[in-house]
């Protein structure tokens, strides 16, 4: 079976994913922070939290797309997210924020019908060379 087949696991609550004790009792936390900085930002609960574990490679760090073997594992650190769609009468941009505020939002155009050329794309959104 393909990556892309199988279903994307979703839990509702935190402890099928972090355990419990420490682990489980800093994610709250965290996910606390994210709902009220998100609310605090968009006037707007989130509809839906996505997870991306973290990851390290112990050996082959960008050898793994020239099929050579690497050994990834997992680390305890990841990525949250709060998502939410915008309503019918809202832009339709896609507004990224962080809930440090060093970092500045970013907003950009989320016309589904909009033709991607990358010749001609903004690349205000890739890290630099």
């Amino acid at each position: 079976m393909a990556h892309a087949e199988l279903p994307v696991p979703t839990f509702s609550s935190l402890e099928p994913v972090y355990g419990d004790g420490s682990p489980l009792e800093e994610a709250e936390l965290r996910f606390q922070i994210l709902k009220a900085k998100f609310a605090e930002v968009f006037n707007a609960d989130p509809q839906v939290y996505a997870r991306s574990p973290g990851r390290v490679n112990l050996i082959g760090e960008h050898i793994d797309y020239e099929g050579y073997s690497v050994l990834p594992m997992a680390i305890r650190q990841d990525t949250i997210v709060a998502i939410r769609k915008a309503g019918t009468e809202e832009p339709k941009v896609l507004r990224i924020a962080n809930v440090n505020d060093k970092y500045t939002m970013c907003t950009y155009p989320a016309d589904p019908n909009q033709v991607y050329n990358p010749r001609t794309a903004s690349r205000a959104w890739m890290p630099s060379a």
